[in-house]
């Protein structure tokens, strides 16, 4: 593939992606707050999303995004795919035919639109990795709170590694499917079973040729990221403070233009591949375009010139477009709290009276733990309902009496302990001097006036106004601060979309795969605050103090004091880089 047939390609990329970018997600945005609207939410969350589906007008306009995304995404890679097919057929590069090929192939494809296909497309291709090459689906993955609580003890890793297993399987069976539908003609579940056909005897074989290219391409953009940020941190220790913040200015971006780049280019080199496959398991014969070495080499002297001048001019424009947002030093960062997730898990089991200790002995500023009631209406620090994954004790907590839930033994990272209840974990947490933030968890298996037996077992320890209480229950959160205006309380928002819920509280904690800085300011417009749960990444907890939120749940508690020290006092070109560039690099 010449280098002219690549700059060629990464255009039509390019275009693809502005179109998408600036008009499908505006159009799908707009959709969805006129479905939110007919069901009278402000936001759906995993407590509403049935309020959404009980109104006809909101379903058919879901279900009008659901085809408009469909044809968005479909369309980059049809589009692809027939340039590719047209190469490898012999046929010249003619913009109008490409076009009324890739028309008639949309047409094809959104006649019939199979809920199966946009599982593939929606869930298995982004969840697989290879959503970076659509602005759609790019941010389709996997909650950061989900990985965390599958990868805390084995028997959960075990099941978490196998279910990224089978979706990586699953994206292999599936992937000529696309192609057979455009160079095949064939309908949508003719092509998955297709290509289930052709992937059952040369798995490992497509294994190697898809993911060798999109392999190397991800550790280049990687190693790529990896250096501009060691060039950035340089130049921040070597040079003048508005020189620093200009090379760290080029360096995004340079390292945004360079990862399309790389990105662009292994997608171009998969689909040859795929189209290779799919024309040869149809019969058709590849024919491979002969070039006048003298014209070829012409040609790729002038791609590349073209190449690397737009490159640069677009690395030197978003650089300067930077510069003054990177020159800033956010000093409220220092205002941020950093709360301790369950206690600090790398000194005990979560939840426990060991990790309390450890999370004092790290200086947090508040410590977060769940708390939950047993069958005789008690409170305990523990955040499963079912202890099988933590104990090996396959029970539930409300299914269980104080005094069994005292009998089992916790474990996570080589520690064990017992799990406390609520009055020992409060009242050792006054005696070390830090503040909790305590979620009540609601089970739906309550005592009745479970809430008001919550508030005596607080003021029992004496320290009900030093701490501060949130939940998932909106009921709970109304409860509380119904019956206690004077408590700071707040909504835990586990998965959100759209405006912040509509609740009396004081404060929002917002799962970070939920977050928004529009959320941020809408809060604080109402006078609310935000906390962000479960933040582990450097880089985002970086990006989080820069705004800066008000809190920041995690269990990287020493980091993110460190992080906050820095932010608050160091301009923002000391770390933006690797924020801004973390999408591209495996290491982040």
């Amino acid at each position: 593939m010449s280098h002219a047939r690549v700059f060629r390609y990464l255009l039509v990329i390019s275009v693809i992606q502005l179109v998408n970018g600036l008009g499908v997600l505006p159009s799908i945005r707009y959709l969805f707050g006129l479905a939110l609207e007919a069901s009278h939410l402000e936001n759906v969350t995993d407590r509403t999303y049935t309020v959404l589906l009980s109104q006809p007008i909101s379903v058919l306009l879901l279900l009008a995004i659901a085809v408009l995304a469909l044809a968005a995404v479909s369309l980059q890679f049809v589009a692809l795919i027939v340039m590719v097919n047209r190469q490898q057929s012999g046929r010249p590069p003619n913009l109008a035919e490409m076009f009324a090929d890739t028309v008639t192939c949309l047409g094809r494809l959104l006649r019939y639109p199979s809920p199966l296909l946009m599982v593939y497309f929606f869930l298995a291709l982004p969840l697989g990795g290879l959503g970076l090459s659509s602005v759609l689906i790019q941010g389709v993955g996997i909650p950061p709170f989900v990985t965390r609580e599958y990868l805390k003890v084995p028997l959960s890793t075990a099941i978490y590694v196998l279910l990224i297993g089978s979706i990586l399987w699953v994206n292999l069976r599936l992937i000529l499917a696309l192609p057979l539908m455009v160079i095949g003609e064939k309908k949508s579940l003719a092509a998955l079973g297709g290509s289930l056909r052709a992937t059952h005897k040369n798995f490992f074989r497509y294994l190697a040729l898809v993911g060798l290219p999109l392999g190397v391409a991800a550790l280049v953009a990687s190693f790529l990221v990896e250096f501009l940020v060691w060039v950035s941190d340089h130049a921040s220790n070597l040079a003048s403070g508005q020189s620093s913040v200009l090379v760290s200015s080029l360096c995004i971006g340079l390292g945004h233009t360079l990862g399309f780049m790389i990105i662009g280019a292994a997608t171009v080199v998969a689909l040859q591949i795929l189209v290779a496959l799919t024309r040869d398991r149809l019969g058709l014969a590849s024919v491979f375009e002969v070039h006048n070495k003298q014209r070829q080499s012409m040609q790729a002297r002038a791609a590349r010139a073209s190449a690397g001048t737009v490159a640069f001019g677009l690395a030197v424009a978003m650089g300067f477009y930077a510069t003054p947002a990177l020159g800033q030093t956010v000093s409220s960062a220092e205002d941020t709290l950093i709360l301790a997730h369950r206690g600090y898990s790398a000194g005990g089991v979560e939840n426990t009276l060991g990790a309390l200790d450890a999370a004092a002995e790290h200086h947090a500023d508040y410590v977060e733990a769940d708390f939950q009631q047993t069958k005789d209406g008690h409170f305990v620090a523990s955040h499963d309902t079912n202890l099988l994954m933590v104990s090996g004790v396959n029970r539930n907590i409300y299914e269980m009496t104080l005094a069994e839930v005292r009998k089992v033994r916790v474990r996570e990272g080589g520690f064990s302990d017992h799990i406390p209840t609520m009055q020992e974990y409060l009242e050792h947490a006054d005696e070390l001097g830090i503040p909790v933030l305590v979620e009540l968890k609601v089970t739906g298996h309550e005592s009745k006036g479970y809430l008001r037996s919550f508030l005596e077992d607080v003021d029992a320890t004496g320290t009900t106004t030093k701490n501060i209480y949130h939940s998932l229950s909106p009921a709970a959160v109304k409860g509380i601060k119904r019956a206690r205006p004077e408590l700071r309380v707040g909504l835990t928002v586990a998965m959100s979309v759209g405006k912040l819920p509509r609740v009396n509280c004081d404060f929002y904690t917002l799962e970070q795969a939920s977050f928004r800085p529009e959320l941020l300011d809408q809060a604080h417009e109402q006078g609310q605050d935000v906390y962000v749960w479960t933040v582990n990444d450097e880089s985002t907890i970086r990006e989080l103090l820069s705004l800066p939120v008000d809190g920041i749940v995690t269990d990287s508690v020493e980091m993110a004091i460190n992080d906050r020290q820095m932010v608050a006092t160091n301009p923002a070109s000391d770390y933006r880089v690797g924020y801004a560039l973390a999408y591209l690099d495996l290491f982040r």
